[in-house]
């Protein structure tokens, strides 16, 4: 899924159309996703492997590398939403902050 998102951001910056940023966005989000839930699924993988009775009794804690794949999720999921803002048709801060004239 980060392989197809890189490519649609690729083509998106190659032929300068915005369009191919909301497929890369989901991909991206889709991906982190995914990143989180199989670090869930392992956590859960071990915590059963310690609560049996074949195994032997070991302290349990998390490394520092299931933070970090922990961590490539969350970043993945938040470049997600914003090449969504990116890919939006209006822009988000024009929005917010009305242009004032100077005019008044």
């Amino acid at each position: 899924m980060m392989v197809m998102g890189s490519i649609c951001i690729a083509m998106s910056l190659n032929k300068g159309v915005p369009f191919f940023l909301k497929p890369a966005s989901f991909c991206f989000i889709l991906s982190g996703v995914l990143v989180l839930l199989s670090v869930l699924i392992f956590h859960q993988s071990v915590l059963a492997l310690l609560s049996s009775d074949h195994s032997v009794p070991l302290h349990h804690e998390l490394s520092w590398s299931v933070a970090c794949v922990g961590s490539a999720g969350a970043i993945l999921i938040i470049a997600g939403v914003l090449f969504i803002i990116l890919a939006l048709p209006f822009s988000p801060w024009q929005k917010c902050f009305p242009h004032k004239d100077s005019t008044t």
